[in-house]
């Protein structure tokens, strides 16, 4: 064995010890099931936003926002008013008690600030996606685990420590896998030992890399209970319709029940201006469902695209990888001739290696890209839903439609003429293409709209 062979193998074991923590990690710090428990009206101590936490396997969603207001409201710390039909406004109640949690408080110090003669208007509590309610959602996350934190509910799944060392570890394989690279020739282990540093970073970065929490041992008795009153609250048919005023009857349980994911109608009424783009909620089909909306932009390769977008993406990107493929595998044998080792044909062997590694797989989304345009063409088939989300995002405007089943839905790619004519949780049927998303033409409320999807 070469010594460039040895380095190569090296690098393979420090990628070897990155992926056998990781996967230790991931099996010794996954959620496990919390004991099962009979439906029960029982309320426990923690509030409704931990409640959220705890019931969401460690992650909180934006429901935990409107659960916290209808909770001040069950207190009366605020009061929730409708002004026209469907349409909710809040009145401030005066002095604050001095016990609110943190995240508490913030909810409150937000309604202040958007308070006219004491009175937060309709549109404040619907104010929608924005960067500022996002980083206002982010605190608000922060302080509610920090709370549960504290009780001992809960904590991180992926420690500091855990992720340094896995970067480390990472970040050695890569180093060390250039190193072996920068030899004589370039060998199978060589290629392995690259591609095996690279895939570690994608790992660090997609299963590592999110702020979930492990529920401890008295977190679990505690979302059992909560899983409980989530069973008795979805048996009450009635439940998920309730408006968010009905907190003046129905106390403190609407405000667990929009933690809880069954009082949908009131949270649909009050997102708080923390409006999730990646969670709905819709009655489309007859009951209640919060669904999970994605927004594919880099993965599928052309979603969404038009016929031609696809065609000359798909013969840009096959023709540039081929080509680069094909240059570096017929420039390694000739870098790699004799025993040149100075640091320019050093540096281009490197830069041979690396353009092989990448080229591929550039060159399989080109291919890809291709096969999409030709199905981009056919017959689309119709789907008919609610328009659930609505979302722009940099130049490319998304629409998701809700049919009535299951709980996730990938959003398809509009022109910005289609988008401009949709509003939210309007019916609408839409014809797109199978597998690559392309919408053909929309109906709204019985006229049809024709349009093509930009790229």
């Amino acid at each position: 064995m070469t010594g460039a062979d040895a380095g190569a193998g090296a690098s393979l074991a420090a990628s070897a010890a990155f992926y056998l923590l990781a996967a230790g990690a991931a099996l010794a710090r996954r959620s496990q099931p919390p004991p099962q428990l009979a439906a029960t009206s029982d309320l426990g101590p923690e509030t409704p936003a931990v409640a959220n936490l705890l019931a969401n396997r460690g992650r909180l969603t934006p429901d935990a926002v409107p659960a916290t207001l209808l909770d001040l409201a069950a207190r009366h710390v605020v009061h929730i008013e409708e002004g026209a039909p469907n349409t909710y406004g809040c009145r401030l109640a005066g002095d604050a008690p001095a016990d609110l949690a943190p995240y508490e408080q913030r909810v409150l110090a937000l309604l202040r600030s958007k308070a006219v003669d004491g009175v937060v208007p309709a549109r404040a509590l619907t104010a929608g996606p924005t960067e500022a309610a996002q980083q206002w959602l982010d605190k608000f996350r922060g302080e509610v685990v920090a709370q549960a934190d504290r009780a001992g509910l809960c904590r991180p799944r992926w420690p500091a420590s855990l992720q340094l060392t896995l970067a480390g570890l990472a970040v050695a394989a890569f180093l060390v896998a250039v190193y072996a690279a920068d030899a004589e020739a370039t060998s199978l282990i060589q290629y392995l030992a690259i591609a095996a540093s690279l895939a570690a970073f994608w790992v660090l970065s997609k299963a590592f890399g999110d702020e979930s929490q492990l529920i401890t041992a008295a977190g679990a008795a505690s979302e059992s209970r909560w899983l409980a009153l989530r069973k008795y609250l979805h048996a009450d048919e009635i439940f998920g319709t309730l408006p968010p005023t009905a907190v003046a009857v129905r106390d403190r349980y609407l405000a667990y029940g929009a933690a809880l994911g069954a009082a949908g109608a009131a949270v649909r009424a009050v997102p708080m201006g923390a409006e999730s783009d990646r969670w709905a909620w819709s009655h489309y089909g007859g009951a209640w469902r919060q669904v999970r909306v994605s927004y594919p932009r880099h993965w599928p390769p052309g979603w969404g695209s038009t016929p031609g977008a696809l065609l000359q993406g798909g013969l840009k990107w096959g023709l540039f990888g081929a080509f680069w493929f094909w240059l570096g595998t017929h420039l390694l044998p000739v870098l790699h001739a004799g025993a040149i080792t100075d640091h320019p044909t050093r540096v281009l062997r490197l830069a041979g290696l690396l353009l092989t590694v990448i080229a591929l797989p550039v060159l399989a989304a080109g291919v890809w890209m291709l096969l999409l345009a030709a199905l981009a063409v056919l017959p689309g088939r119709r789907v008919t839903g609610e328009a659930i989300r609505l979302r722009r995002f940099a130049n490319a405007c998304y629409l998701a439609v809700y049919t009535g089943t299951g709980d996730h839905v990938r959003a398809w790619v509009v022109s910005p003429q289609l988008y401009a004519g949709l509003t939210e949780y309007q019916p609408v049927t839409v014809t797109v293409s199978p597998l690559v998303g392309h919408v053909h033409s929309i109906h709204v409320q019985g006229q049809e709209v024709s349009g093509t999807v930009g790229a």
